[in-house]
């Protein structure tokens, strides 16, 4: 039988015990960091079940701040007296060992929790023979479409989540949500040439959901690519849908984190106020939008979360601060911190996308002249964040209109970041969320292709 996560008032009591441990072996400051997850998760490959899978885990993490800002973290499983006491016993041990940092802080202001509309209860009600239902939905849809030669997978996977922080300065509070996501992966064939697709989605509720659309997705999504070949090498318009959008999205924000602002180690630093792309482009962190995968409401060092408009227009307008940065900075924590039991806090995202503006995809393949519409970006990991330069494989199709294109494959989009972001002409108004990035179809003008 699947084990139940603990009692909230178990979970309680483990953390004050280990508050009261820490402060009874010196003059520490401490805080508590609890994560539980329970998930269940159905595939099917070909449309006979692949994978079952349920589980719940949950870890809790304590961290010890001495008067000279060392830090020291432990986290477990146990929640037993016994269990804890150990890793109050490492916590202290890893600080004691630790190099001072002046630059270390704990949130001391005042909180107030928020419904963001992150819980579905319909989500807990789902049984293992809804998800089986689901996955076939999704197989029967996809595999009834033109040129699919089978159905890879199909999955369906739901749970829930509980965060729990409380620290020596007075801050506590819960936070829980509810998450489903679903996906369909297909393989497609034409005139011999053979390619495999899918696309998937996550929400925290159930009403959200819409398989036949996620499958047809799919499917749509391989298909312009399928049989593609190189186009010639040269200067082209690029129209991104909305994925892919917030593909580069992701890469632009990663420039936006003050630690690597300050570690040197983003084309930003010494950029504040600057204009460093084209007016139509503004980028947000939103870590209170309601009902969104990355939304809460307060991050892993217990301060609120609010919205920050990081490039408006074009122009930079704020980076993301955790406390320590924050401080390093001298300005306030934006509520960006990000952790895992067992790690020191961090700056990372909540719910970032890019503002959007006028206009849809169609529109933008409608527009006269030929366009490059890029339905996949391959290597993003590969962009170097202090010059800037890339080099991506993509693949889509070469466009006069909407209905009437080629496929590509097998091309490289290469230049400048900054470049590229100066280049942007249009931003449309079908904002997408892909798990908690968001994007929206976009144009981007005179970029160089290497194809054939």
């Amino acid at each position: 039988m699947l084990k139940e996560m603990p009692d909230r008032k178990k979970v309680e009591a483990a953390a004050a015990f280990a508050l009261d441990a820490v402060k009874s072996l010196g003059p520490y400051k401490a805080d508590v960091y609890y994560i539980a997850r329970k998930s269940a998760y159905v595939s099917f490959r070909e449309g006979t079940p692949e994978e079952n899978k349920a589980e719940v885990l949950w870890r809790i993490g304590l961290r010890a701040v001495d008067p000279h800002g060392r830090q020291g973290v432990s986290d477990t499983d146990d929640l037993s007296m016994d269990g804890i006491k150990k890793m109050v016993e490492w916590s202290v041990a890893n600080c004691k060992v630790s190099q001072p940092d002046g630059n270390v802080e704990m949130f001391k202001g005042k909180y107030e929790s928020v419904d963001l509309k992150l819980f579905d209860p319909e989500v807990l009600r789902l049984r293992h023979e809804d998800k089986v239902n689901f996955c076939m939905t999704m197989h029967q849809v996809a595999s009834s479409q033109d040129k699919v030669r089978s159905v890879r997978s199909s999955s369906f996977g739901s749970g829930m989540s509980e965060e729990f922080y409380v620290s020596t300065e007075g801050v506590s509070f819960w936070e829980r949500q509810t998450e489903v996501s679903w996906g369909v992966a297909v393989v497609m064939e034409s005139d011999g040439e053979m390619d495999m697709g899918g696309f998937g989605e996550a929400t925290c509720s159930l009403r959200d959901v819409s398989l036949e659309k996620t499958a047809l997705e799919a499917v749509k999504r391989t298909a312009v690519a399928l049989g593609g070949k190189p186009v010639p090498t040269g200067q082209y318009t690029l129209v991104l849908d909305p994925e892919v959008a917030a593909v580069l999205v992701e890469v632009i924000g990663e420039l936006f984190l003050s630690s690597s602002i300050h570690k040197n180690r983003s084309m930003l630093k010494d950029k504040l106020g600057q204009q460093v792309a084209s007016r139509v482009l503004t980028l947000i962190d939103d870590g209170r939008l309601p009902g969104r995968l990355g939304s809460s409401s307060f991050d892993a060092e217990g301060v609120p979360t609010q919205r920050t408009i990081m490039m408006e227009s074009g122009v930079v307008k704020s980076f993301l601060y955790d406390l320590k940065n924050a401080k390093i900075a001298g300005v306030n924590s934006t509520g960006n911190a990000v952790r895992s039991t067992g790690s020191l806090p961090d700056v990372g995202f909540t719910n970032l996308y890019m503002e959007p503006g006028k206009g849809t995809l169609n529109d933008f393949l409608d527009a006269p002249g030929p366009k490059l519409y890029i339905t996949e970006l391959m290597g993003v990991h590969t962009v170097d964040p202090v010059s800037g330069d890339f080099s991506l494989g993509a693949k889509g199709a070469l466009c006069e209109s909407s209905s009437e294109y080629r496929p590509v494959a097998g091309i490289t989009i290469a230049g400048n970041l900054m470049d590229l972001m100066m280049k942007v002409s249009s931003v449309g108004e079908d904002l997408r969320f892909f798990g908690s990035t968001g994007g929206c179809s976009m144009v981007i003008e005179d970029v160089q292709v290497a194809g054939s």
